[in-house]
């Protein structure tokens, strides 16, 4: 049985190379027989968490009526959440921040609904070639993995890729497309 996989791409440059690195790990998914949605999260307009502690009290994960609202229902029904994202000054883009924020309500203990158990996995580009400026961000993903009670199947992080389309011809594209593939459990 096939497992629903959904990347959600975190740079607001189209096809950037984050956004290659997401194409590349779908073509191995779907070559597999996976189910691949991709949620370009630029394109939505998600705010940040409000700290309201209203979570589910208006029968929704958020009180808050914005984008999230389409995309909470594909984070609930996907076995596997990717997150494709360019290296900005050691994080997130703050789309994506905002995103990943907004899974807070699935925590609460009042939650009505678990997102426990799902894999995940990230795919990061990053100009720099230094391997401790990156550990923002993958230090933010493993915890953020291991909150949530997800397994992390893998990370690609692909270095010295600044310009649009710096990870043409480079190994990165093939280990994302071989993540993609992974054969699961």
């Amino acid at each position: 049985m096939g497992k629903n996989i959904l990347i959600l791409e975190g740079s607001p440059r189209p096809n950037g190379n984050s956004d290659m690195l997401a194409e590349a790990f779908a073509t191995g998914a779907r070559a597999k027989g996976y189910e691949v949605s991709v949620i370009k999260v630029p394109g939505y307009k998600v705010n940040g968490c409000f700290a309201c502690g209203m979570c589910w009290s208006m029968g929704t994960p958020c009180v808050q009526s914005d984008d999230m609202e389409k995309i909470f229902p594909e984070i609930e029904q996907a076995d596997m959440i990717v997150f494709a994202s360019p290296l900005y000054f050691f994080s997130w883009p703050t789309q994506l921040k905002s995103v990943i924020d907004r899974l807070y309500p699935y925590t609460v203990e009042k939650s009505e609904r678990s997102l426990t158990g799902k894999e995940c996995v990230l795919l990061l580009a990053a100009a720099t070639d230094v391997e401790n400026e990156i550990k923002g961000v993958q230090e933010s993903y493993r915890i953020l993995a291991e909150y949530m009670r997800w397994h992390s199947v893998g990370e690609v992080i692909a270095y010295g890729v600044d310009k649009k389309g710096d990870v043409r011809n480079t190994a990165y594209l093939e280990q994302a497309k071989e993540l993609g593939s992974y054969l699961y459990k």
